[in-house]
């Protein structure tokens, strides 16, 4: 078979060559089923099953599939040491096994069962797995039964090795990009997902708007996958035959190691440097540990903090800025009407480029999808013309533009980092006063609160403090925690239906306004994201029509006689 390659050089001497061998994924999609019009969940159930492991995530989530199915499939023993060489092994020197068992309801014989601590009485669950007569025990301590056991430092992390280890390491059998950073992670991942399908590379991609496989699209009822998950989510994308999967990589998850199971070809870090809140590595540092011994890091040149860990890491390295010199640079001439117009330059090639994504953050998500384009060898022509297309992305400073009423905008924001990009974008592009609907979740901290309040005061004319419907009970304590940061705090209005404070503040600005509802969206998973979107969407429209109506209301003029 013919091996994928593609060479890139880069201004730097920056030689960039990346040899993918098709054979494996050929080799793996043999017995691929269409997936077009099934289930996706089903598909990844049913995939794990073939594989020997029962369909579980990280977290244990336990198998759709009935014990009778189970048994009249005439699985093959495998090894523990295989896909486990660093587990500790007791009464035993190797676990052979047919499946992984989640819990002990879901167990047969046979079945290598999981114990997770503090679930269930040791004493009690040694009982039930000896009765049952599983093969072993895969647990973190030492229960008092003669079964063989395996002992690990996490039950998560060994599920994602074993599952990676089964499906034959498939981040390795195309490009791993993943996408990790402050502020700007999700549009930029989608931004490279678009750069590679032009460049006619079938693209999986998973954040947390929504992923495809390479052939489905979906918005996940579940948060990002992770560890084993996201392992059986790349096994599909290469069976799919996907030359490359975008991966947006959360900053938690990967400071608890979850994306310890999977290796990066490239890593693309958005936003500035975040702050060591903890002790110990962070997430960044992390995640340069995941790269691959031939990956290359795209690096943000406006952050000298950043740069300085990637260099650290003695990794190679591709720069790109809005402010800074770089590799890639996009600096932004003109932003009006709705529009900003930048300059793209790579080497001595400078490319002009119209984009409704306004802002200095969306410039510096344009340039670092730019970059991945450069490297994958795409002109930087038709790299400036694909990202073009890209008019509008939800919650990412989504506009809703209405002839003779104000400009509204809407981000989920979600940290004071955003809140401040968002702010500082929406204060860029209004020709009048920036009115700002403040909305609150409730799992902000109080010191992330007073940082909302400076913020807001600092750049919107006009501030409305709502929540969220379930934060309703403690609003009058975080509106409080807001006010930590204001100096004066009576320009704040207080409204606490979410509602009502887009209504009235809609209402009551000038067509030369700008309205930005920013924040107060629940981001658990994509499907939770897109309806609170849509609810924002809707209840925007309202308020405009209502607005619409009170302006063709003719009001009648009064005589007075006498």
């Amino acid at each position: 078979m013919e091996a994928w390659h593609t060479a890139v050089e880069l201004p730097g001497n920056f030689l960039w060559t990346l040899v993918k061998s098709r054979e494996a994924v050929m080799r793996h999609s043999a017995s691929r089923v269409d997936i077009s019009g099934a289930d996706v969940s089903k598909t990844d159930a049913n995939h794990l099953l073939c594989k020997g492991v029962e369909a579980s995530t990280s977290q244990g989530t336990q198998s759709q599939h009935t014990q009778g199915a189970r048994r009249s499939i005439e699985l093959p023993l495998q090894s523990l040491v295989s896909h486990l060489p660093n587990g500790r092994y007791f009464a035993c020197e190797d676990v052979l096994f047919t499946t992984i068992a989640t819990s002990l309801e879901t167990a047969t014989s046979g079945q290598l069962v999981v114990y997770r601590v503090g679930q269930q009485c040791p004493m009690q669950f040694t009982a039930d797995a000896l009765a049952l007569g599983v093969a072993g025990i895969l647990a973190e301590q030492i229960l008092p039964c003669p079964l063989p056991q395996c002992i690990v430092g996490d039950i998560d992390l060994a599920l994602a090795e074993i599952v990676s280890s089964q499906l034959e390491r498939p981040d390795r059998k195309l490009l791993t990009i993943g996408v990790t950073g402050s502020a700007g992670k999700t549009t930029t991942a989608l931004m490279i997902a678009s750069v590679l399908r032009a460049a006619n590379v079938r693209t999986a991609y998973q954040t947390d708007l929504g992923e495809c496989d390479g052939i489905v699209q979906s918005t996940q009822e579940s948060p990002l996958a992770t560890a084993a998950s996201l392992v059986v989510w790349l096994g599909e994308a290469v069976d799919s035959e996907c030359g490359a999967a975008v991966v947006e990589l959360e900053q938690a998850a990967l400071t608890y190691g979850h994306y310890d199971s999977i290796e990066l070809d490239l890593l693309v870090i958005t936003g500035p440097a975040e702050s060591a809140d903890h002790f110990g590595p962070t997430s960044l540092q992390c995640a340069l540990e995941r790269l691959a011994p031939d990956a290359v890091v795209i690096t943000p040149a406006d952050d000298p903090r950043i740069e300085r860990v990637v260099r650290e890491a003695g990794v190679r390295m591709v720069t790109y800025g809005t402010h800074h010199a770089a590799d890639v640079t996009a600096k932004i001439i003109d932003q009006s009407g709705g529009m900003s117009t930048l300059l793209v330059t790579s080497d001595e090639t400078t490319v002009a480029m119209e984009t409704p994504l306004c802002g200095g953050a969306m410039a510096a998500c344009h340039c670092a999808a730019v970059t991945v384009g450069l490297l994958i060898d795409q002109p930087l022509t038709s790299t400036i013309e694909v990202l073009s297309k890209v008019r509008q992305l939800p919650g990412r400073l989504q506009s809703i533009a209405n002839d003779g009423h104000p400009t509204v905008y809407i981000d989920v924001a979600g940290t004071s980092k955003r809140v401040a990009s968002a702010l500082r974008t929406a204060r860029s592009i209004s020709e009048g006063k920036l009115c700002c609907v403040l909305s609150l979740t409730g799992a902000e901290s109080r010191e992330e609160l007073a940082e909302y309040g400076r913020l807001a005061e600092k750049f919107a004319g006009q501030v409305v403090l709502t929540c969220h419907p379930s934060a309703k009970s403690e609003f009058l304590q975080l509106a409080h925690c807001v006010l930590d940061g204001v100096k004066t705090c009576a320009a704040f209005r207080w409204v606490a239906d979410w509602n009502q404070a887009i209504d009235w503040t809609v209402g009551q600005a000038k067509p030369s306004d700008t309205v930005l509802v920013v924040g107060g969206v629940r981001r658990a998973s994509a499907q939770q994201q897109r309806r609170e979107l849509a609810k924002i969407q809707e209840w925007v429209d309202r308020a405009i029509q209502a607005r619409t109506a009170d302006e063709l209301t003719v009001q009648p003029n009064l005589k007075i006689f006498g």
